[in-house]
């Protein structure tokens, strides 16, 4: 895609046989990224890491679930043996928005060779990729200094707050429809429940097959338009800890071209803990 606003970042998404075809290369790094080391444990791409979804979020001013800070980070992809040097492709044992969620991350911090696989665990054994129980062990880094963060993937609360406010710029919920509806509060407790107002609702499940494929680009933009988001105005993704966000930031973002497509990090964590941030039910 061209015009203003609009860039589709090539070899964001790539089918189970590119994969196929680079696993042999020196510089490849495929991480399974799960919050148990049991699913990687079960099966896994040959020669592929295991990244703990734990490693992917901190809590910061009792806000859960926030982007890692630097070093620490740093520490953890240094033990594992992945740098910006790396070709980094993204899997999971079946759907989940986990390997989008280390995705946006290492955007973050400017990796600049980073893939999602189209496809969870047994679509890539389908499709003729190695799958193995064998534990891959990390060769460490001597050393490895992350460099600035790149705010521009980030929505702050100050970001959200002003599009509730009707300054143009569009938020959408990520969340499943009970949490949208102030029913309950997803995986993790809530102060309250409820929706960021001006929110439109769109669940991160339906963007993607229950084989970890995301739908085709032509129905992810008629979604995404029917949801009254086409790129004319800065989108901020939400869910309940800006994890199931990361992969509608993906999709916004990497694969439609949305340049002003930001992931609000804090999301409901951050959201239901401020009592002066107005709330919506139902």
């Amino acid at each position: 895609a061209s015009g203003e606003g609009i860039h589709v970042v090539p070899g964001a998404l790539i089918e189970p046989a590119e994969l196929l075809a680079m696993l042999d290369d020196e510089d490849l790094r495929v991480l399974h990224v799960a919050y148990d080391p049991d699913l990687y444990a079960a099966g896994h791409v040959r020669g592929a890491l295991f990244l703990s979804s734990d490693d992917l979020q901190e809590e910061r001013g009792g806000v859960r679930a926030l982007v890692p800070s630097r070093e620490p980070f740093a520490e953890v992809l240094r033990k594992l043996g992945v740098g910006p040097q790396h070709r980094i492709v993204l899997t999971a044992e079946g759907r989940s928005a986990w390997p989008a969620r280390a995705y946006w991350a290492l955007r973050y911090y400017r990796f600049p060779r980073l893939h999602l696989v189209n496809g969870a665990v047994p679509a890539l054994r389908e499709a003729g990729v190695p799958v193995t129980e064998e534990l891959a062990e990390p060769t460490p880094l001597d050393a490895l200094d992350l460099p600035e963060p790149d705010a521009s993937v980030l929505a702050t609360v100050d970001d959200v707050v002003a599009a509730t406010t009707g300054d143009g710029s569009r938020i959408v919920d990520c969340r499943s429809d009970e949490e949208w509806e102030g029913l309950q509060s997803g995986a993790a407790s809530a102060p309250r429940l409820g929706q960021i107002p001006k929110a439109v609702h769109l669940e991160w499940k339906r963007l993607m097959g229950e084989d970890g494929r995301l739908l085709p680009i032509e129905q992810l933009r008629s979604m995404s338009t029917a949801a009254g988001v086409d790129g004319s105005t800065a989108v901020y993704p939400y869910c309940g800890g800006g994890i199931r966000s990361s992969l509608s930031w993906f999709v916004l973002h990497e694969l439609m071209g949305f340049e002003d497509a930001r992931n609000y990090d804090g999301s409901w964590s951050e959201w239901a803990l401020r009592d002066d941030l107005p709330i919506e039910r139902g």
